[in-house]
């Protein structure tokens, strides 16, 4: 998932979609990233992400 990540806004949005299925603690590291990267696509989607788990 990690190497999805390191791609195109494309494959960060299916890096994310995956954690979005897992839904557990060991997808933090990703969304934490995510939050940090330019696409507000991939910023959005993370901090959706993160809030689940809140």
């Amino acid at each position: 998932m990690s190497i999805l990540f390191k791609g195109n806004t494309e494959n960060k949005l299916k890096a994310l979609k995956i954690a979005e299925e897992l839904a557990d603690k060991s997808t933090l590291p990703i969304l934490r990233k995510g939050l940090r990267d330019i696409s507000p696509e991939v910023v959005e989607m993370s901090a959706l992400l993160i809030r689940k788990f809140k």
